[in-house]
C-alpha cells in the first residue's frame, strides 16, 4: 500500500472493505467512502521500461550508424581503418545510455515516463558537450594533435 494513510490507519480487524482488481492485481482498497491505491501496478514499472527504451534507442542508433558507415565505406575502412569519429560518438552513446538511469530516478520522483524522457533529453546536450570538451583536451595533449 505504500503508507498507512488515509485508509489503513482507520481499519480495524473484521472491517469489510472493497478491493478493486484489474487483471489479477489489487489496485485499490475502499472502505467507508475512502479509497487508497495499492503499489500493485499491473502494467509493470513504466519508468524503468522508459529508461530501457531510451538506452536501447541510444545504442541502436549508434550501432545502426556505425554499421552503415562500415558497410558503405568497407573498402576505405579496410585500407585506412575505421573513421576516427566513431570513438567520440561511441563515448557519447555510452553516456546517453547511462543517462537513462538518472532520468529514470527523475521519472520515479516526478512525472513518470514523460519525466524520464524529458530528463534524458535535457542531459543529452550536457553529455555531448562533455564528450566534445574531453576530445579537444585529448587532442591538445596528443603529440600528433
Amino acid at each position: 500500500m505504500g503508507s498507512a494513510g488515509p485508509l489503513l490507519k482507520r481499519l480495524h480487524p473484521g472491517d469489510q472493505v472493497s478491493v478493486t482488481v484489474w487483471r489479477h492485481y489489487a489496485t485499490a482498497v475502499s472502505w467507508g467512502g475512502l479509497t487508497q491505491e495499492t503499489n500493485d501496478n499491473p502494467v509493470g514499472d513504466p519508468d524503468t521500461a522508459s529508461a530501457l527504451a531510451l538506452e536501447s534507442l541510444a545504442c541502436g542508433t549508434y550501432l545502426l550508424g556505425a554499421g552503415g558507415c562500415a558497410l558503405l565505406g568497407a573498402r576505405r575502412a579496410a585500407e585506412r581503418g575505421l573513421p576516427a569519429s566513431l570513438v567520440p560518438l561511441g563515448k557519447a552513446t555510452v553516456g546517453a545510455a547511462l543517462a537513462a538511469w538518472p532520468a529514470c530516478l527523475v521519472g520515479v520522483g516526478w512525472g513518470g515516463p514523460v519525466g524520464v524522457v524529458a530528463a534524458w533529453l535535457v542531459m543529452l546536450p550536457v553529455i555531448g558537450w562533455i564528450v566534445v570538451v574531453r576530445q579537444r583536451h585529448v587532442r591538445r595533449r596528443s603529440p600528433h594533435g
